[in-house]
């Protein structure tokens, strides 16, 4: 487990960090004969054998009114506030991750924190009572109960922390009550389903259906968007030329090998995407080296993990190695492409996949709605999927993002604690050397390398995923001047939305102009 100095120096990537102590006061309003704020004191104590938080309140005079931070700052900054025996106390009940978000976290699940959280609501609580309602402290009150998981009062809060200031929204409270929602209508679903299970002696995880596998040759582009895009069915297509020339881990090298990548690894518990973290900088060529020494049947530590090179922007990093890449007819069509220079998305794939036999990327869903295809050039991969429908019997969370986090384990599955997955309607694949998978649009999935792998992927847009897209877009906007600008193309009435089939493969130079 991590040393409690290792989880303050992650935690300390938190910008709001405080850099000394402060004392929190609860601003009131001022009149003749006004009330003294409240000063917070915290006190640790022995109870059971167990460390538990308790709160005294006090009174002191206070002329300035503080906004409220939101739960992840104030968690923080209490956190640091805490006495060394306290961290210690708790050191091997948190995440082994530098990941700040993933050890934040860990701390708010430990019942010290759920008991500081607690008394924040009721002090944020008596500030309304005081001072009237103001949309920093509904705002503030609406993240704790988030984090709480109370999230139908969640949501409440932060429905009127953005209506107190509607004449000047802050677009942040806005975004956090998207996400929010995402989360109610989640737990609003799982407990409607609820209803419709068997008995618990009846439940079962149901048997993995077959992917479809067709031939390019059999397979136009006008069919592939009627049977599979359009009505999000995952499809594995085999006979299409991707590169001019084979794509190997030599040649890899050969063109990218001094370029200096970022190598991710599975984090149990992680709160980032497919449950993958940053692991260490190193050059493709040593990457190479490293994975190329170990065997396909060799036991992977998850704590000596060699590490996943992992969606790795070739157009971004490496340009020499993407001019040999043909864009697949099915997805040719990319509206990504129709947007001005420097848009959002319009450089970013394909990128690039490498990894040992073993490695995986837990169950996620692709970004902003937009469907996804990958090219295997060597190796397998195991691929389970679940449609678009599925996703609320996955037990997703939205810890900080828009973009879920499953806490259905899949390899794994207890349904006497998730019965949900009885629901499900799985399916399941092997894609290998020379083949192309579809992936829909919002479709949850998981994949394992069965042997050591190369492939690479892109993201894309077209009519079948332009909904979900433009759904995603208007939250991420809210906080992301880049999502906007491509919402406001997108929406323009001059935007060509007309889909466009091809018969071939188009060359990289010819996709781009």
């Amino acid at each position: 487990m991590m040393s409690v100095c290792e989880q303050e120096e992650a935690a300390e990537m938190i910008s709001e960090w405080p850099v000394i102590e402060q004392e929190v006061h609860v601003p009131v309003k001022k009149s003749s004969n006004s009330v003294p704020l409240t000063k917070r004191k915290h006190k640790v104590e022995e109870e059971n054998g167990v460390q538990s938080f308790k709160t005294k309140r006090a009174h002191t005079l206070c002329t300035s009114n503080l906004e409220e931070p939101l739960v992840k700052v104030a968690v923080a900054k209490w956190w640091r506030r805490q006495p060394q025996e306290v961290k210690n106390h708790y050191t091997d009940n948190l995440p082994f991750s530098e990941n700040s978000d993933t050890v934040l976290a860990g701390i708010m699940r430990l019942e010290i924190t759920q008991s500081f959280m607690l008394s924040e609501v009721t002090r944020l609580k008596d500030i309304i009572k005081i001072n009237g309602p103001s949309s920093d402290v509904q705002a503030a009150l609406g993240s704790f109960f988030e984090k709480l998981r109370d999230f139908d009062s969640a949501k409440h809060h932060l429905e009127k922390a953005v209506l107190l200031n509607s004449d000047n929204p802050d677009s942040e409270h806005k975004w956090l009550l998207g996400r929010v929602s995402k989360q109610v209508k989640v737990q609003r679903d799982q407990r409607s389903a609820l209803h419709s299970l068997p008995s618990s002696s009846n439940l079962s995880m149901p048997v993995y259906q077959k992917v479809d596998r067709v031939s390019a040759e059999d397979l136009t582009s006008e069919r592939f968007y009627e049977e599979y895009s359009s009505k999000q069915r995952p499809v594995i297509i085999t006979g299409l030329r991707v590169t001019g020339s084979p794509m190997s881990p030599q040649d890899i090298k050969t063109h990218a090998g001094d370029c200096v990548v970022t190598l991710k690894h599975s984090v149990q518990n992680s709160c980032e995407w497919a449950r993958l973290e940053n692991k260490e900088k190193i050059t493709v060529s040593d990457y190479i080296d490293r994975i190329e020494g170990l065997d396909d049947e060799s036991q992977l530590d998850r704590n000596a993990s060699p590490g996943y090179l992992f969606d790795w922007s070739l157009p971004i990093h490496c340009p020499r190695l993407v001019e040999k890449i043909r864009i697949p007819r099915y997805f040719a069509g990319d509206f990504l492409q129709r947007t001005s220079e420097g848009s959002l998305y319009r450089d970013s794939w394909p990128s690039l996949f490498v990894a040992p036999a073993g490695l995986c990327s837990e169950l996620h869903v692709d970004a902003f709605g937009s469907n996804f295809w990958m090219a295997v050039f060597q190796g397998s991969k195991r691929w389970v999927f679940f449609p678009q429908s599925d996703l609320p019997y996955l037990y997703p969370q939205y810890p900080n993002s828009m973009d879920p986090v499953f806490e259905a384990d899949i390899r794994n599955p207890n349904l006497e604690n998730q019965p949900l997955l009885h629901l499900t309607h799985p399916s399941e694949c092997i894609l290998s050397e020379g083949e192309v998978l579809f992936v829909p649009a919002g479709c949850p999935h998981r994949v394992e390398n069965l042997t050591k792998s190369v492939a690479i992927s892109a993201n894309f847009v077209d009519l079948s995923n332009w909904d979900n897209v433009l759904e995603e877009l208007e939250l991420n906007a809210l906080v992301d001047p880049r999502s906007q600008d491509l919402l406001q193309q997108f929406t323009s009435l001059t935007f060509d939305k007309k889909m466009k089939f091809y018969n071939s493969e188009i060359p990289w130079s010819e996709f781009k102009s």
